[in-house]
């Protein structure tokens, strides 16, 4: 099968998985919300539950109340979009602060604090989620029910609220499927970008088969989560989805520096092939076919997986609205491959030697950033802690994996160094090879 016929079976087969997970989300049907007042109103429910649990008492009352607001969480506010909706509307650091608040009333359970202590933090959160969902409200609608005064100004305003209804859900299927996106095709396309370069597209079918097979992953593993959700309930079920997504950002983190290390180590020598205007060698083993296969699997699996479960988790509105769902992951697919395509096309046709350099470079950045968004995933399931550092002020950035917290930074810290450690050693490794090359043909090699 040629190059082309896999890239257009690759892509058929992506929007036919698109239209497979979305049609999913029915199977689990919910209760449909009809704003996000009365989610907060259900969540509160939840809340207040886990803090009559804990005054009850008895040997598991820490573990149910524990229990209630982890349904509140991860049921609620992380499956049906309020804390995403909440960081795009309103702000990053609110999202933040309302999440560290849910630690903080976890963590009143876990040191077996007074009760009066855990409903002070109970209804601080509960505050807060009323104040965002009022506020994400007003700004759905516009304010424009409070000044509606007859039949027609009410039809009017349902028709003004239904339309900025619509184009929230537009707004989030777009947003979510580029963010989420955005970062498999980073990585899928530098892959494809450097087997073309080294004329090793012979490798590109297994590229393509471990996106293809991540996607089905995503599926499967969104099914299988929900199917626990229903067995065992809905918080076990969330808090074993933030797991496996932490565990998929550690295994791409080590995979990532693997295949970076690899790629710059080939600098030199493919500087050499170019000079003397030979075919590049054929350096790629089937074990770093099979690691390239590799990671081009993580980097779709893991995004693909939190993307599923965000659709199922917007079914009331994407029910209402299916064509604006459809219009926000059409937009953004199309985007996305516009994206892919600039990625190789351009990179193919720098100089090889930066080529190289760039792409081990973007590999380790992506590295950085998983190392944090998986500590990140497992402190939301509770496995780590958290230590706030108040200078930041709630500052973050998500995409890059960083956040306002020690436990996320200091790996990211430790790995920069790492990183730095293994580009000079690079580097070194790599001027030697240049001396040997130069001394074993006689000549400067010319630098691209």
């Amino acid at each position: 099968m040629t190059r082309r016929r896999w890239k257009s079976k690759f892509f058929s087969i992506v929007f036919i998985v698109l239209f497979l997970f979305t049609s999913i989300s029915t199977v689990y049907a919910d209760k449909t919300y009809e704003d996000w007042e009365e989610v907060a109103a259900d969540m509160a429910i939840h809340l207040n539950n886990a803090v009559d649990i804990y005054e009850a008492g008895g040997d598991e009352a820490g573990k149910e109340a524990t229990k209630e607001i982890n349904v509140a969480y991860f049921q609620f506010y992380e499956k049906l979009g309020f804390e995403k909706t909440t960081m795009s509307t309103i702000s990053g650091k609110r999202g933040s602060a309302v999440e560290h608040q849910f630690y903080r009333a976890k963590r009143s359970i876990k040191n077996e604090a007074p009760v009066e202590e855990l409903r002070e933090e109970i209804d601080v959160l509960i505050e807060m989620l009323t104040e965002d969902a009022e506020t994400l409200d007003a700004k759905r609608s516009g304010g424009s029910s409070e000044s509606s005064g007859g039949k027609e100004k009410e039809s009017g305003a349902k028709e003004v609220d239904s339309a900025l209804q619509n184009f929230n859900t537009f707004l989030a299927v777009f947003g979510l499927t580029i963010r989420e996106g955005l970062e498999a095709i980073l990585v899928v396309a530098a892959i494809a970008a450097y087997l073309t370069k080294t004329n090793n597209r012979k490798y590109m079918k297994s590229v393509y088969s471990g996106a293809l097979l991540g996607i089905v992953f995503s599926i499967v593993l969104a099914i299988i989560f929900n199917v626990i959700a229903d067995k065992i309930g809905a918080s076990e079920s969330g808090i074993g989805q933030e797991i496996f997504e932490g565990i998929a950002m550690f295994v791409a983190v080590a995979v990532l520096f693997y295949v970076s290390n690899w790629m710059l180590s080939k600098s030199e020598v493919e500087v050499w092939n170019q000079y003397i205007h030979d075919k590049v060698e054929d350096s790629i083993t089937k074990g770093n076919a099979i690691a390239l296969a590799f990671t081009s699997f993580l980097a779709v699996a893991r995004e693909g997986a939190e993307l599923i479960l965000f659709f199922q988790g917007m079914r009331s509105n994407i029910a209402n609205s299916p064509y604006h769902m459809w219009l926000g992951l059409g937009i953004a697919a199309v985007l996305l491959v516009v994206i892919y395509i600039a990625i190789t096309k351009l990179s193919v046709r720098l100089p090889l030697k930066p080529f190289f350099i760039a792409t081990s470079w973007l590999m380790f950045i992506l590295c950085i950033s998983f190392a944090g968004k998986g500590v990140f995933e497992l402190q939301e399931a509770g496995v780590v802690g958290r230590t706030i550092i108040p200078q930041m002020n709630g500052f973050s950035l998500p995409f890059f994996g960083i956040y306002d917290r020690v436990e996320t930074l200091l790996p990211q810290a430790i790995l920069l160094l790492v990183i730095i450690a293994s580009v000079i050693y690079q580097n070194a490794s790599n001027r030697k090879k240049r001396a040997e090359l130069e001394a074993k043909h006689g000549k400067k090699i010319k630098e691209d």
